[in-house]
């Protein structure tokens, strides 16, 4: 019943930010915060995809990534990922990323089929890895997880450093709930520094 509940909360909060118990959204200044950390993390050069694979994060280095925090539970997530979809076709893969990354929790052999369900389902065309402990997220949330809410997408430069942090469904510049439409914004201010 609890699961239930959580579920149907975080539908209902589609339209305010995240799931989460605190849903605050960050407004980035376009500079990284102090103590914040390079892209990849030194001890997360090697990660696991959903179907067990090593991914290698230091593939992506000098280009803008965009690392989206998400879960399948989540309905603010469900709303933003046909829009990253999206736009995984509008941007050359080779100066524009998007990483998913799955806060899913469970024995992998749970986890993985469920993630496989959903990525099909949503036509999910950018790599998607797990970070059931919670570790990855760690890195880039330097606060306390408790006060998390997902989906979280931090917008890293092209010197791997993070840009922006959107905390729940991300706003245009006119405040709409529109991912494509503030990651974009983003992305283009990021592109015409170099």
């Amino acid at each position: 019943m609890r699961v239930l509940l959580k579920a149907v909360w975080c539908c209902v909060l589609v339209l305010a930010v995240g799931c989460g118990q605190e849903a605050e959204v960050a407004q980035g200044s376009g500079k990284a915060s102090s103590g914040a950390v390079a892209f990849p993390p030194a001890q997360f050069y090697q990660v696991k995809d959903y179907q067990g694979h090593t991914v290698d994060l230091r593939d992506y280095q000098g280009r803008i990534v965009l690392l989206n925090f998400w879960a399948t539970w989540c309905g603010p997530c469900r709303y933003e990922i046909p829009d990253l979809v999206k736009m995984r076709a509008d941007y050359d893969p080779g100066k524009v990323v998007i990483i998913g990354v799955s806060l899913d929790q469970g024995p992998e052999e749970k986890v993985r089929p469920l993630l496989s369900k959903f990525i099909d389902r949503y036509s999910i065309n950018y790599p998607i890895v797990l970070d059931s402990s919670g570790e990855l997220v760690r890195q880039f949330f330097r606060r306390d997880l408790s006060s998390m809410a997902v989906p979280m997408t931090f917008v890293i430069d092209q010197n791997g450093q993070v840009y922006k942090e959107h905390v729940g469904v991300p706003r245009d510049s006119m405040g709409k709930l529109n991912p494509r439409g503030a990651l974009s914004e983003d992305i283009e201010v990021l592109l015409s520094r170099s």
